[in-house]
């Protein structure tokens, strides 16, 4: 699986990662379990899980990795489970209390700044049906300036502009995204069936002709 960051160092997300490695290592299935949010049967399922950022040869080596995407690599014995594993890891990075709150920080300021606009949309609104349709006197100008209804419109079009693009960043807020999922292979990675097969023939080959040997010897000395 394929994720990128938005501005967050990768080293955090590392940690993370190596906290699950960790507990994939170390057989903690009941820790595993609680940290994606998964049965316990699930976890046990899990047999490695391993990591890598993709821009890491990129960089120079006293620079910081930031919002670079990276790769998650997860064996499982049963491929069945890799659609609830995606969305597992991911919302385990993204719940990060760390990563919560600057979400949550980057969200507000986005909302109210949406808000702004759209108050600002509507008095402008306001504002040209008063040109427009005037209920009283109408001298042209607004605090001693003309009223130009071309200005007028050209603002109120560069406004909902911001309103919209405010709108659709809010659509990308997540702290991590997936770029591409996780994907099962048709056959597993092991065991090869084959290559066990011949090293099994060859070692009993060396077994059966010691014992052979062996006894052969064992039968001459009794001679």
């Amino acid at each position: 699986m394929t994720m990128v960051l938005a501005e967050i160092r990768n080293e955090f997300v590392e940690d993370q990662l190596n906290k699950l490695s960790s507990m994939v290592g170390e057989g903690n299935v009941e820790g595993l379990a609680a940290n994606l949010d998964i049965s316990v049967e699930a976890a046990r399922q899990i047999k490695s899980l391993m990591f890598s950022n993709l821009d890491q040869l990129r960089i120079a080596e006293d620079s910081v990795l930031t919002g670079s995407p990276f790769k998650v690599e997860l064996t499982l014995y049963d491929k069945q489970l890799f659609s609830s594993m995606e969305p597992a890891i991911t919302n385990y990075l993204e719940n990060n209390p760390y990563f919560s709150k600057q979400k949550r920080i980057k969200q507000k300021k986005v909302e109210d700044l949406i808000s702004k606009y759209k108050s600002e949309i509507v008095s402008m609104d306001t504002l040209k049906s008063e040109v427009i349709n005037p209920r009283g006197p109408v001298n042209g100008f607004v605090y001693g300036e003309p009223i130009d209804p071309t200005n007028l419109y050209r603002e109120s079009i560069s406004l909902y502009q911001k309103q919209v693009e405010l709108e659709a960043s809010l659509e990308q807020i997540d702290n991590i995204q997936v770029v591409t999922g996780f994907y099962s292979r048709n056959k597993p990675s092991g065991p090869r069936l084959l290559i066990y097969m011949v090293s099994s023939a060859v070692v009993a080959l060396f077994i059966g002709m010691f014992v052979a040997l062996y006894l052969e010897n064992k039968k001459r000395n009794r001679a």
